[in-house]
């Protein structure tokens, strides 16, 4: 049973059991002792809180999505079981051949019990996990392997392993499990065995998490079980080397001994190529044996799993608050973890019980964990841990977006009590999903794919070629969001260049890079303002990329082109020839505000005094918008006033450019703000945007129209620019002046920040989108 490894039995036992995995079953009750009608579990889990002030524009973030991102994604008509998802993510294109993410979501439809045959439904999505259709749902053997998750492998094929050996296949140090594969992005899978070499005798064992690739091919997957040289559960590294057929004992990661167990692992690899591996912990419960749910572990290997450091305690930090089993010790707890590399190179732990959590660490050391509550759903009338296992699965949407999936009410021990009613959200089996962001330093990133498909932007390369078989080989893979190896511009039979021209002059203030994923490369990059004159901003040299590496470019550079150069690289796959070179994706940032590195649904990072205003995606209001993202201000409340405020560094001069699109117009405000001799913060010039679409400036004491109606239309995007001094300032739109020499609305001695605002509390209706916002002294 998954939500505790059942007890080893001796092997005289369990050859005599009819469990068909050498495992006996053990009792359906939780995994340590839990406290009961907990009143915790009476309120909900609603994602990052939405305050007056957006989290850090200079620091990581990790933004759990609320309603808006929450959905579930499978619901059994007959409340039959559906829990233990996990989730395959694989890069595809849609049948006009778009660029998609398929996901996966599959769940165990066979109740929790070590003698039951394994038996999986799934749903699938193509649109960013926005939806996962019913109609997608099915059983079918070929198409939902009982497996624990699946890599996507540099060949381009999907790998996973069963969850339990077969039955009568075993033989002291070896155990048969069958291994997954698929050719056509997870429609539909191959099985085979897979010999795994244990070097030990074991009593039975696990595969548990997903596989990882290393560079030189070598194919790595985490067992766990009970041997005869050894006491209580320990992990060990199994090594393939001919493609995951047959596997060998690399290293033991996790020993047990006569007061710890060690179980469900997950491994990745860090930036730097270091391996990182955390564990379900197992620790002497009240009647002594080793089976009470302690502190994962973790530790780290740096040759490649050969051999670990000692273990340690795992450490996460929530700052909106975590409800630990013991309240009293406030210790950790958790089951299933599961690692992932974002394509923007922070990684993410995702875990649970009690409750369902996701975790970062951005310092590529796996350490500074930040967590979150992403879903609690637990009787507050019983077992504290009752009502969704900690189970579940996490992919990448985008490279600062992801996905997870988790369970509600597992049918074997989790939501059978008759006397447990009151859950917090209720007592039937659904599989859910909620996004969430990963973001890094830096507000300013440039759609890229975006504007490509607008055809806004344009590339001139020669990393063009079309590589059989993977579809996602092309121009645009070097900007698509993803990290996948065949995800790429790629060119056969030596160097290449890959030269990108932008919409327009840019203050860039970021590049990031990975050029051929898991293979040493060199690059340099160059940048220009007018295809003249090139500067060398970044030159990474034999770097191994894993995900993204970001690159500072001088203060000051401006930019309206950029080259990346990158050098033949040896060990090429088939049909590219004995060199080759591949750009496996880059990002811009500039310091114009372009909300695509922001909470989605949430704050924008880096505002203060937000009120009704947000980071908008996924609506057709940004119909004709060069990027997939704004700033929404919508005024709804006669009680409130709808704005946000962006301070800055005082200076006597500055310019504000925007771009605005009123869906309804009442009368929009937009400032420069300043400060005055005795330090107080006024609004130095005060604009609107008036209902019949002019503009207009308030004198202190009255509105002055300063431009004809129609300026600013409905329903259109439009650009304005203030440029002002204490003294005055002037307007332009569309990059033609409206209105000069216009006097300031407060006397101040210094100009220091900027604020979008809708025309007050009462009318409301005001409801209009910002977007490429650039402040500048």
């Amino acid at each position: 049973m998954r939500h505790r490894p059942p007890r080893i039995l001796s092997a005289l036992t369990v050859a005599a059991s009819a469990a068909a995995t050498l495992v006996a079953v053990a009792p359906a009750t939780p995994a340590v002792a839990a406290p009961s009608n907990d009143p915790t579990c009476n309120t909900a889990v609603n994602g990052t809180p939405a305050g007056p002030t957006g989290q850090s524009a200079t620091n990581y973030v990790l933004n759990v999505g609320g309603a808006s991102e929450f959905a579930n994604i499978h619901t059994p008509a007959a409340n039959t079981q559906a829990a233990f998802p996990y989730l395959v993510g694989a890069d595809s294109v849609a049948a006009d051949g778009t660029p998609i993410r398929r996901h996966t979501a599959n769940f165990s439809l066979s109740p929790d019990e070590a003698g039951a045959t394994p038996h999986a439904g799934q749903v699938t999505s193509v649109d960013g996990a926005q939806t996962f259709p019913a109609s997608t749902y099915t059983e079918d053997v070929l198409a939902t392997p009982a497996m624990t998750g699946a890599i996507r492998l540099r060949s381009g094929v999907l790998l996973g392993y069963s969850f339990k050996a077969q039955a009568g296949k075993a033989s002291g140090t070896q155990a048969t499990y069958t291994a997954f594969r698929s050719t056509d992005d997870g429609a539909t899978w191959t099985a085979r065995d897979a010999v795994f070499n244990l070097t030990s005798s074991a009593n039975g064992t696990r595969v548990a998490g997903v596989p990882l690739e290393l560079a030189d091919g070598t194919i790595l997957v985490t067992l766990y079980g009970t041997f005869t040289d050894g006491v209580n559960d320990r992990v060990q590294l199994q090594a393939s080397t001919d493609g995951g057929n047959t596997f060998t004992r690399r290293a033991i990661i996790a020993n047990g001994n006569a007061t710890n167990g060690y179980n469900e692992t997950g491994i990745a690899q860090l930036p730097s190529g270091k391996l990182i591996a955390v564990m379900r912990h197992h620790v002497p419960q009240s009647d002594g044996t080793v089976r009470g749910l302690g502190t994962p572990a973790w530790t780290t290997s740096t040759d490649n799993g050969t051999t670990w450091a000692a273990l340690q305690p795992l450490s996460v930090s929530f700052p909106y608050g975590y409800d630990p089993i013991n309240d009293s010790t406030g210790a950790l707890t958790a089951v299933q973890p599961d690692l992932k590399l974002m394509p923007n190179g922070v990684l993410v732990l995702r875990s649970g019980r009690p409750d369902n959590w996701v975790a970062i660490s951005s310092n590529g050391e796996g350490t500074g964990w930040i967590g979150q509550l992403t879903y609690r759903n637990c009787p507050s009338d019983g077992n504290r841990v009752h009502g969704s296992t900690g189970y579940g699965g996490i992919d990448y949407v985008s490279a600062n977006r992801a996905v997870v999936i988790g369970d509600n009410c597992e049918k074997t021990w989790s939501c059978v009590t008759a006397a447990e009613t009151d859950f917090t959200v209720d007592k039937r089996t659904h599989v859910w999903r909620r996004w969430f962001d990963v973001l890094t330093p830096d507000v300013g990133r440039i759609d890229l794919a975006t504007k490509y498909r607008q055809g806004r932007i344009t590339v001139s390369t020669d990393l063009s070629d079309s590589i059989e078989g993977h579809p996602r080989a092309r121009v645009d893979g070097a900007f698509d969001g993803s990290t996948e190896y065949w995800s790429s511009a790629v060119k056969a039979d030596g160097a290449g260049t890959y030269t990108i021209n932008l919409d327009r002059r840019y203050p860039l203030t970021k590049i990031g890079l990975s050029l051929r994923n898991g293979r040493s490369a060199s690059a340099r990059v160059f940048v220009s303002p007018d295809f003249t004159t090139w500067t060398q901003v970044a030159a990474p040299t034999n770097r191994t990329h894993l995900a993204m590496e970001y690159f500072t470019v001088p203060a000051g550079t401006e930019a309206r082109f950029v080259r990346v150069e990158l050098d033949a690289t040896a060990g090429c796959d088939a049909g590219l020839g004995s060199t080759c070179a591949f750009l496996n994706e880059i990002e811009l940032y500039s310091a114009i505000n372009s909300f695509e590195n922001d909470p989605v649904n949430n704050r924008p990072r880096g505002f203060t005094d937000m009120v009704l205003s947000w980071q908008t995606q996924r609506s057709t209001d940004l119909a004709g918008n060069s990027s997939a993202s704004a700033l929404r201000i919508i005024d709804q409340d006669a009680n409130q006033h709808a704005k946000v405020v962006w301070n800055g560094a005082a200076t006597g001069t500055k310019r504000l450019e925007f771009r605005i699109k009123p869906i309804s117009l009442v009368g929009q405000l937009f400032d420069v703000l300043g400060r005055t001799s005795a330090g107080t913060s006024v609004s130095a010039h005060h604009f609107a945007v008036q209902q019949d679409g002019s503009l207009a400036r308030y004198t202190g004491t009255a509105w002055v129209t300063v431009t004809a109606p129609g300026v600013i239309p409905v329903g259109a995007w439009s650009t304005i620019v203030v440029t002002a001094n204490v003294n005055t300032a002037s307007l332009e739109v569309n990059g033609e002046p409206v209105a000069t020499g216009l006097p300031r609305t407060t006397a101040t001695t210094t100009l220091t920040g900027y604020s979008f605002a809708s025309a007050g509390t009462a009318p409301v209706g005001d409801n209009f989108l910002i977007d490429d916002v650039l402040f500048t002294s």
